[in-house]
């Protein structure tokens, strides 16, 4: 058995992230007091983080006393608000399960939001014959009395916590890094890719590309739209996806 580890933002779905439009969600609901943009701030000068991308990785406080309820549409309404998985990427995953490897989501977006998207995943590979359960990795939220505090339980799920969780996890299952895969869309992703055997970078951005390129990694173009079938000479590799 291997593992194969998967980014969600940009990897297997497309962008805006999960993260952004459940944000926004909230923010069309008035369900974010006013205050908490406040917090937010001051969080972000608390972190000091220069880098936007990774500050905003670890500020939460926009959350803070909002109830975890919130969630409730977003879980039983997918359809309207979750993006369709790319098809390759679906395709992907499928050839990973068909072969007995264990999938694992390994995303910076928000535990309850990652435990949607591995529900409606698991619903898609359902729906091709096999039956999995996926493992998710992805930051987690404090919460207290039915209220999210704004704080993160743990590390948050990018960079260098990305290797650590993946580390972790092959270890818990026996199982040697060598052997296992890993698909990812940014840089921040580059500790989970070069810790695996087989890295994959998907759709990568500009930071990621010259990477993949330094390290001979593979790249990959997963676009919305519909697939070919597999080459039955290399199941991992699919007619339709552009070589980048």
């Amino acid at each position: 058995m291997s593992i194969a580890f998967f980014d969600v933002d940009g990897t297997l779905l497309p962008h805006p992230s999960l993260e952004s439009r459940f944000f926004w969600n909230l923010v069309r609901q008035g369900k974010i007091p006013a205050t908490n943009y406040l917090r937010w701030i001051a969080q972000m000068f608390r972190i000091g983080a220069t880098n936007l991308a990774t500050a905003a990785q670890s500020n939460k406080m926009y959350l803070s006393r909002v109830p975890t309820s919130v969630l409730s549409p977003f879980e039983t309404r997918q359809d309207r608000w979750i993006p369709a998985f790319f098809p390759a990427a679906i395709q992907r995953v499928w050839s990973h399960a068909l072969h007995g490897d264990e999938i694992v989501l390994v995303s910076g977006t928000l535990a309850p939001l990652a435990d949607i998207v591995k529900a409606a995943l698991e619903r898609e590979l359902l729906c091709r014959g096999i039956e999995t359960l996926i493992a998710v990795l992805a930051t987690r939220l404090v919460a207290h009395n039915g209220r999210w505090t704004g704080s993160i339980g743990g590390a948050p799920m990018f960079g260098e916590a990305k290797r650590t969780a993946a580390k972790e996890f092959a270890s818990s299952r026996g199982v040697a890094l060598a052997q296992c895969s890993a698909y990812g869309d940014h840089a921040l992703d580059r500790s989970l890719l070069e810790t695996v055997g087989n890295p994959v970078a998907v759709n990568p951005t500009p930071g990621l590309r010259r990477i993949a390129s330094q390290n001979g990694w593979q790249a990959v173009c997963w676009r919305p739209y519909p697939q070919r079938t597999a080459d039955a000479r290399h199941p991992l590799k699919w007619k339709g996806e552009v070589a980048r």
